[in-house]
């Protein structure tokens, strides 16, 4: 049964396949370039003795990105999971944005995730069984001056998750969300932030041990529901302000 990451060579995708492949299930590794997705592939064989087929693709190509992972997940071959912990930011995502960057942000961040499931929903349907996991992050809780199209897209693949819960689990389908907090990673290396940051080790853990069980929307850490709550609560007059 075979589990598939898109967007595996970042640091929560490379937790994910490291956590999966330590379970003992066959993987398929999805990133744009194969530089960083061999080397990872053969730890993880010699490692963990897993079975590891790569797809080197670029995620804002969403058609031929889901077009080349169809190919290379044969129709016989029952799918446990799809993951995808995929994104991209951009430094000036300030609501200033050339069209081709503003689209590529919406293309990585949204529908390369919509493409790879409608490609693969249709044999997840048909086996009855199967678990769709995708990532929102806590920057889409409230729209700001920063980070404008990439919490837009965030929040819409919120909205296109729960609409997944609606078709997919009466059809055995098991559909989860989990709304990230800050991560330990290169991009919020050297960043002031209001609560820590979290392991991307620790948070794979936590995905890959409910995976299957899990439904709907969950915060990862824990702690950034109740802040998500006051942060939605704020009126926008004093949210401008701590946002200005």
């Amino acid at each position: 049964m075979t589990c598939v990451i898109v967007g595996a060579s970042s640091g929560l995708g490379r937790a994910l396949a490291e956590e999966l492949a330590r379970g003992g299930h066959p993987l398929v590794l999805v990133s744009s370039d194969a530089r960083d997705l061999l080397p990872l592939a053969s730890d993880l064989t010699v490692r963990f003795g897993a079975a590891v087929r790569t797809v080197a693709a670029d995620a804002a190509e969403h058609a031929g990105l889901a077009a080349a992972l169809d190919r290379a997940v044969p129709s016989g071959q029952p799918i446990t999971a799809l993951l995808f912990p995929v994104g991209a930011v951009e430094q000036r995502d300030d609501g200033w944005l050339e069209p081709e960057l503003a689209e590529r942000l919406v293309r990585v961040n949204l529908l390369s995730v919509s493409s790879v499931v409608g490609r693969l929903l249709p044999r997840l349907i048909s086996q009855g069984s199967g678990t769709i996991v995708g990532f929102g992050s806590v920057a889409a809780l409230r729209g700001r001056s920063s980070n404008v199209l990439y919490a837009a897209a965030k929040r819409s693949l919120e909205s296109y998750f729960e609409s997944l819960r609606h078709l997919g689990e009466p059809r055995g389908l098991t559909v989860a969300f989990y709304v990230l907090g800050y991560l330990d990673t290169q991009l919020s290396y050297g960043s002031r932030l209001l609560l820590p940051r979290a392991d991307p080790k620790r948070v794979a853990k936590r995905v890959c041990r409910a995976l299957g069980r899990e439904r709907g929307r969950r915060y990862v850490p824990w702690f950034w529901y109740p802040a998500g709550v006051l942060l939605k609560a704020i009126p926008w007059a004093v949210f401008r302000r701590l946002n200005s």
